[in-house]
């Protein structure tokens, strides 16, 4: 059986939120390398930025434009990957602050 459009379309919007969020972590772990200890801040800016987009749009979406679920999973996905980069750049500035230390 072929998928339905809205799997289609889901299964694009969830590849899509992948290539972003891999590209994401890349740039994050750059700037960590380039500015050690500075991305937590920025992290925290940026997690705001994407809570509060994701308000609207929830907020927004009660017009039946999206389908069911899109926001919540679109979020959790990239939530997701927020979690992953400052999984990664924990571990990574780790060993250099025990090193001044």
């Amino acid at each position: 059986m072929p998928p339905t459009q809205s799997e289609t379309s889901e299964l694009s919007a969830s590849l899509a939120l992948d290539m972003v969020g891999r590209a994401y972590l890349a740039l994050a772990l750059l700037y960590e390398t380039a500015h050690p200890g500075e991305f937590e801040g920025v992290q925290q800016k940026i997690r705001a930025f994407v809570e509060d987009n994701f308000r609207i749009i929830q907020e927004t979406s009660g017009r039946e434009m999206l389908a069911a679920g899109t926001v919540e999973g679109a979020a959790h996905l990239v939530n997701s990957v927020l979690v992953e980069v400052e999984n990664k750049i924990a571990t990574m500035i780790r060993p250099s602050r025990y090193m001044q230390g």
